[in-house]
């Protein structure tokens, strides 16, 4: 066997040491500095002027009802948009693979929400929700009697109305997501499928579904770590209410650093997100090997 050359080593960690030093500097250290921050008690205003308190801000956390509804919200709010935007982007992507007539257009508007910043989706939505928006006004006309709908006003109704938003931007990015793994469908087994009489729905359910569970697994995750780190939609559409209606944990995390300055306390809370969003991670790639 051949010995690479002396040196060549060396070379390859040059390399990579610009892409070592972005990870570090962009990923490696806020994490670090968010894990130091949950242990101090600090006010954010002045460096130096913090006190070391271990885990109380953790144990804090566990006495904490405010926390435990916004950790609930978070968990519903995640599941809830996981299961829609795969259900709703596979059905899509079927949908667009059926080469309808017009599919092309329908893709791209489809696709058009997920490129719209958050804030514009928040205050468009709002403005569909409110008393006075379109949806109310609809309701009127088909009821003139009934009173208007606070979609957002209400704490049993707000964060159904977020999610409702959420799904409407980000089902377009699952059905991409998909329709890219149905280029890829194994075309022998489908053709032995077709010869062996399966229906259109049992070739689904049998052949391009067990196909498509590396995409899955991969949308879904793309999805929990993006409902456990929801902020921007939320802040704008609700802040968090009515009486904490929506609050989730980014949204409580921003209020204890920014209204209260109690980093020590958010930083808390974010360590909590950051911990769910690895373990969802790991989830996954143990989700992965057992099927390998």
């Amino acid at each position: 066997m051949r010995r690479p050359p002396r040196g060549s080593g060396l070379v390859g960690a040059l390399f990579v040491l610009p892409s070592l030093a972005v990870f570090a500097a962009f990923l490696v250290l806020p994490v670090v500095s968010v894990l130091g921050i949950a242990l101090l008690r600090w006010t954010g205003f002045r460096i130096g002027d913090w006190q070391f308190v271990g885990l109380a801000n953790f144990e804090n956390l566990v006495g904490d009802p405010v926390f435990w509804s916004a950790f609930s919200h978070t968990v519903l709010f995640t599941v809830a948009t996981a299961i829609l935007l795969n259900v709703l982007g596979f059905g899509y992507a079927l949908l667009i693979q059926s080469r309808l007539r017009g599919h092309a257009f329908a893709k791209a508007v489809l696709f058009l929400p997920v490129l719209l910043s958050p804030v514009v989706v928040g205050l468009m939505w709002s403005r569909i929700l409110d008393a006075f928006g379109a949806v109310n006004q609809l309701i009127s006309a088909l009821a003139p009697e009934t009173r208007p709908v606070l979609f957002l006003g209400s704490p049993d109704l707000v964060l159904p109305s977020i999610i409702v938003a959420i799904v409407w931007q980000f089902t377009g990015y699952n059905m991409l997501l998909y329709y890219a793994g149905l280029q890829k469908l194994p075309q022998e087994q489908l053709e032995a499928a077709s010869i062996d009489g399966a229906g259109h729905w049992a070739a689904i359910r049998n052949v391009v579904i067990p196909s498509l569970y590396p995409v899955a697994a991969t949308a879904i995750l793309l999805n929990v770590i993006g409902g456990l780190r929801i902020f921007d939609l939320i802040y704008v559409m609700t802040r968090g209410g009515p009486n904490r209606g929506s609050e989730v944990m980014a949204t409580y995390m921003y209020e204890q650093a920014f209204k209260f300055s109690d980093m020590g306390y958010a930083g808390a809370i974010a360590v909590v997100i950051v911990a769910l969003s690895v373990v969802a991670a790991v989830l996954r790639l143990r989700w992965s090997r057992l099927r390998d």
